[in-house]
């Protein structure tokens, strides 16, 4: 039983310092910039994107007034426009 207990104890312990060492290399440095990188220019995309999108605006409900009835003012049909000549 100790001796299972010591064999899954070091393989947490060497995965723990395996997955540590892939930092050590040039290339690993790069790979940790480049995802840094992608999470913040996405997050910074989301962002924006809240930003640009049209806001629910709430228009005001108007109640339909009572309709309006056209009258003439005087006459009891079309009148004539003359050019002011007077003919």
């Amino acid at each position: 039983m100790k001796e299972k207990l010591r064999a899954a104890a070091l393989l947490l312990v060497g995965i723990t310092l395996l997955s540590g060492c892939s930092m050590l290399t040039a290339n690993g440095r790069r790979e940790h910039a480049y995802a840094r990188y992608v999470q913040k220019s996405s997050l910074g995309r989301v962002k924006q994107q809240k930003k640009l999108r049209p806001q629910k605006v709430k228009i005001p409900e108007t109640q339909p007034s009572e309709p309006v009835i056209a009258t003439e003012a005087s006459g009891s049909g079309p009148q004539s426009v003359s050019d002011g000549s007077g003919h």
